[in-house]
C-alpha cells in the first residue's frame, strides 16, 4: 500500500509527554506556538520512560508515532520530559536537581536515538520541562 499524500490533513508535529497536568498550561501555550499549524499528542505517564524500559509499551508508543506519521506526515517528532516525574520516583529519587535534570536529558537521548533508527526522515527535537514553567531544549 503506498503512502499517503500529504494534505491539508497534515500537522508539524508529534509529541510525546507526560500525563502529569502541572505542566499541561505552559506545555500547550509554548507547542501551540512552536507548531502553530497543529501537532498531535501522545501522552503516557513517564513519556519516554515507556520507550525504554517496558518492551510492551514501546510497542504501542511506536506504534502511535506511526499511525501519526502515516495519516498526518509531521517532519518532527518532539519528546518532553519533566521536572518531579512520578514514574522516575520523582525529584526525591535524585540527590540534585542538577542530577535529576541530567537524567532527564540522557532518557531523551536514548529515546531520540530508538526514534531515529524507525523514523529517520523526522527531525527530533527534546525538551525539559520545571516545576517552574520554564522549558529548556535539550
Amino acid at each position: 500500500m503506498a503512502p499517503e499524500e500529504p494534505s491539508s490533513h497534515s500537522c508539524q508535529a508529534v509529541v510525546l509527554h507526560c500525563i502529569d497536568f502541572r505542566f499541561k498550561k505552559e506545555l500547550d501555550t509554548y507547542l501551540n506556538q512552536r507548531f502553530p499549524k497543529g501537532y498531535d499528542l501522545i501522552s503516557l505517564a513517564g513519556s519516554c520512560m515507556g520507550l525504554l524500559s517496558d518492551e510492551d509499551h514501546r510497542k504501542l508508543l511506536l506504534e502511535q508515532f506511526q499511525i501519526s506519521s502515516r495519516l498526518h506526515h509531521p517532519k518532527t517528532i518532539a519528546l518532553v520530559q519533566h521536572e518531579d516525574c512520578g514514574a522516575y520516583g520523582g525529584s526525591g529519587a535524585f540527590r540534585t536537581p542538577e542530577e535529576e535534570l541530567e537524567h532527564q536529558g540522557q532518557e531523551l537521548q536514548k529515546a531520540s536515538v530508538l526514534l531515529k533508527e524507525h523514523f529517520s526522515q523526522h527531525q527530533i527535537e527534546t525538551y525539559f520541562i520545571g516545576l517552574s514553567g520554564e522549558l529548556v531544549s535539550m
